[in-house]
């Protein structure tokens, strides 16, 4: 059966993308890393009536400007406590929008260019996009790196109709510096220095930088100070100078030059660009070095090439680097590759490109049957029970048949059809598909990922118990369970043996209390409730 989707090819990707992902949106657990922080400072906020500078515990939190933040306060106000559905959505619609976006970009350059892109090519492209490793996970999670990455999206594409003459001229200037704004207003310095660098190399490399005041004059400059001071102005009225120093100073140019978090060396994107682009990271790379001296394809397809160089090249420069933050290049590599096909086409590099992750998909499918056929199995294996439990399920057969079918499409469609454009689909259709069918399973790992079980079990021993808190051992990232609690919890660090457990329900994690013999004989006795890898107990006053 062919899959029809015409007459909008975006669309069908994105409603795809909905149906397999909002399953996992509804069920799985927020991770206490990130997710869970943002809550926490978000609460913290909102007690504190605190608008522009914000603290996590007490402790000022300047790492990120305050846009996301508002939203989950927002979310919160409106309906009475976290949502985590609705939250998620603050990731997953500014990802479908950037997928809707760089559609409606390739249509205004077939337009310009006198170029025809098939529904095959844009549902492709929509989907190579969409089904990238970093853009998938991070259109399911609590992060603002999606969000700054459709601002930079939608700057750069006012730019380009600014460029080639599109639409209301007066209008372009001024969403210009205001989507700029906006993602430096959502994460932070990228937000304006990878539209700033694209637009300046861009026109550097066209011959065409004596026009740069013509996007980059006095009206962008101006609209820019302006939103910028008056947010640094609120800043300082509610954090101070130090606060506004933090911000300004120690988290950008301290974390730049010499960072006192993520650094990384120089190089380290080398390596990450090929699991954030995952499994079609190859045949990117592919397409951007072979149309590397030969032109551009167009004028969308030289700033697609200068967007993902500069800002490759700009972050690398920086001290601080995370894997997460190549996210803003992939919308821009994922379709330079569509307007590299229409040269490069379906040759033998492409169908190598491709090959590689239908082959992997072909043995992780193999994998999966096999170890959920046979580890199980073996007597003396420990595997944590929620896993096993998995072994068992149609669900994960189902998974793995469906990246099965999606390799064996590859491959037909590379070998025999010589379509790297129905490659890509059929890799991007069956890793959705697989989510889907897997997504009804999250609940059993839950609390492998984040504390909301935990927490509920732990308030809910408390309430019938004549206990006064919570205590914490030995478990990562503890301090924002108040999302969940209500309360801040004790966190005991390092040796326990001079802590006095009583009155109170104490966290911890399963495996400490087996290999800590003090900590073992302490709790003896006492009855537990597991939690995944954690067990929970109440300690009565005098304990």
């Amino acid at each position: 059966m062919k899959l029809d989707v015409r007459p909008n090819p975006a669309v069908s990707a994105i409603l795809l993308m909905a149906i397999c992902l909002i399953p996992v949106m509804l069920l799985k657990d927020i991770s206490p890393s990130n997710e869970l922080r943002y809550l926490s400072i978000a609460d913290e906020a909102l007690e504190n009536g605190s608008v522009f500078a914000f603290s996590n515990h007490g402790e000022p939190y300047a790492d990120k400007p305050p846009l996301y933040f508002w939203l989950l306060m927002l979310s919160r106000l409106v309906c009475g406590e976290h949502n985590f559905f609705i939250l998620t959505l603050f990731s997953f619609i500014p990802a479908m929008i950037t997928i809707a976006v760089m559609d409606k970009w390739l249509m205004q350059v077939a337009r310009q260019a006198s170029l025809k892109f098939s529904s095959g090519e844009r549902f492709a492209g929509a989907l190579m996009l969409g089904t990238s490793l970093m853009y998938l996970g991070t259109a399911v999670i609590l992060r603002m790196d999606m969000l700054m990455t459709m601002f930079i999206v939608l700057s750069l594409y006012t730019f380009y109709k600014m460029y080639r003459g599109i639409g209301n001229g007066r209008l372009n200037g001024v969403l210009l510096p205001v989507y700029i704004f906006l993602a430096l207003f959502t994460k932070g310095p990228v937000g304006i220095l990878m539209p700033l660098l694209s637009i300046f190399f861009f026109l550097l490399f066209s011959g065409k930088l004596n026009t740069a005041g013509k996007y980059l004059g006095l009206r962008t400059w101006s609209i820019l100070l302006l939103l910028c001071g008056l947010w640094f102005l609120g800043v300082w009225l509610e954090g101070g100078k130090e606060y506004l120093d933090n911000l300004l100073f120690h988290q950008t140019i301290d974390r730049a030059v010499d960072a006192f978090h993520h650094k990384k060396p120089v190089w380290y994107y080398l390596t990450a660009i090929w699991y954030v682009a995952a499994p079609f990271s190859i045949a990117m790379i592919y397409s951007l070095f072979s149309r590397a001296g030969r032109g551009y394809v167009t004028d969308a397809g030289r700033l697609f090439f200068m967007t993902a160089l500069t800002t490759f090249i700009m972050l690398s420069l920086f001290s601080s680097k995370l894997s997460v933050y190549l996210l803003p290049t992939v919308p821009f590599l994922a379709y330079f590759t569509v307007l590299a096909g229409r040269n490069t086409g379906t040759n033998g590099w492409m169908r190598f490109s491709l090959a590689v992750p239908s082959f992997i998909f072909m043995i992780l499918s193999a994998l999966i049957f096999f170890s959920t056929l046979i580890l199980p199995r073996i007597p003396d294996l420990s595997l944590p029970e929620e896993f096993r439990s998995l072994s068992g399920s149609p669900l994960v057969y189902m998974a793995a048949a469906a990246l099965l079918a999606g390799s064996v499409l590859s491959f037909r469609a590379l070998f025999r059809r010589k379509s790297w454009t129905q490659s890509v689909s059929a890799v991007a259709v069956s890793l959705l598909t697989a989510i889907l069918f897997l997504s009804p399973l999250v609940p059993r790992v839950n609390s492998y990922i984040g504390y909301r079980s935990l927490a509920g079990v732990a308030k809910e021993l408390k309430s019938v118990s004549n206990v006064s808190g919570y205590t914490v051992l030995d478990i990562s990232r503890p301090e924002n369970m108040d999302v969940f609690l209500g309360e801040d919890v004790e966190i005991i660090d390092g040796n326990s043996s001079g802590f006095d457990f009583s009155d109170t329900v104490l966290m911890v994690k399963t495996s400490s209390v087996k290999g800590n013999p003090s900590l073992h004989s302490r709790l003896s006795g006492l009855h537990s409730v597991e939690v995944g890898p954690y067990s929970v107990y109440v300690i009565m006053p005098g304990r």
